[in-house]
């Protein structure tokens, strides 16, 4: 029997942008691998990007849920650059003004 036990959880990620994802992760500051679109984040657990799920550790679920709105906002940002708009947030405010 062993001294130690492993919990994880599965739950839905749709993020269908590898590049995002990536953006994100780094401006969080996160390690990560990325191996035939499976993001393995270091201390947090795996994300695959075809089956839009995360294989995450029991209690990774705050550190997920600041993944999730990272890559909003680098969407938002990638969105506003195409279309000649800025996009500006104030340092830890969760909402952000879109300005032409």
């Amino acid at each position: 029997m062993p001294c130690y036990e492993v919990r994880t959880m599965s739950v839905e990620f749709k993020a269908k942008h590898k590049g995002l994802l990536q953006e994100a992760l780094r401006a969080l500051g996160l390690n990560y691998t990325l191996v035939n679109d499976i993001v393995d984040v270091v201390g947090l657990g795996k994300i695959d990007l075809k089956k839009g799920t995360a294989e995450i550790e029991r209690f990774g679920q705050p550190q997920l849920n600041k993944i999730k709105q990272q890559y909003s906002k680098e969407a938002l940002r990638r969105a506003a650059k195409l279309q000649g708009w800025q996009f500006k947030q104030q340092q830890g405010q969760l909402k952000g003004v879109l300005r032409k």
